[in-house]
């Protein structure tokens, strides 16, 4: 596992970066998305997320630390339908989690800049993403990375779980957008 002493966890962000390297996903990655069964009910939309990948429909990131996963976030190449106002050439970044005893160490930051690059290579001039009401924390960072509330979702969505059971989640949830 890669971990920091505690002289380096009161390092700047930049220090704590050195042994995080942000890339982009692999088949072989998918189990690790799971942090250890935490998210193992997400499993079949891992895999859909990478057929999409392959399809070149979106780009799963991940944030390497020595061959462990420690985060991740996915970019979709297209808008969703909570878009209030859809505009061409909008993203959507989704799945974005740090494991907890690496966060508040650019790592997340990191994640979302790479994002925001792939989508800019791209022609993209705007990004969506969504961020749970009662998710305070989340909301703060990616209103210090310009992003902007623009509309409120009731968060209603299902999804088949590992056990091929659909699972039905409500999370009321800011849309927040950000332009380039």
């Amino acid at each position: 596992m890669c971990s920091y002493p505690n002289w380096l966890k009161r390092q700047e962000d930049k220090a704590d970066l050195v042994t995080v390297k942000i890339r982009e996903a692999t088949e072989k990655d998918l189990p690790s998305l799971e942090w250890g069964g935490e998210f193992s009910r997400f499993r079949l939309v891992y895999r859909r997320a990478m057929k999409e990948a392959k399809r070149g429909r979106q780009a799963l990131l991940v944030a390497d630390c020595n061959r462990n996963i420690v985060g991740q976030i996915f970019v979709l190449f297209s808008t969703v339908h909570a878009d209030p106002r859809p505009v061409p050439y909008t993203g959507y970044l989704y799945s974005f989690r740090v494991k907890s005893e690496f966060r508040n160490r650019g790592i997340g930051r990191s994640l979302i800049e790479r994002a925001e690059e792939i989508l800019l290579e791209r022609a993209f001039r705007r990004v969506l993403i969504g961020v749970v009401k009662e998710n305070l924390d989340a909301r703060r960072l990616y209103e210090r990375y310009g992003y902007q509330v623009i509309a409120e979702d009731p968060g209603e969505w299902s999804f088949i779980d590992h056990e091929n059971q659909i699972q039905r989640v409500v999370e009321p949830t800011y849309i927040m957008e950000k332009f380039f």
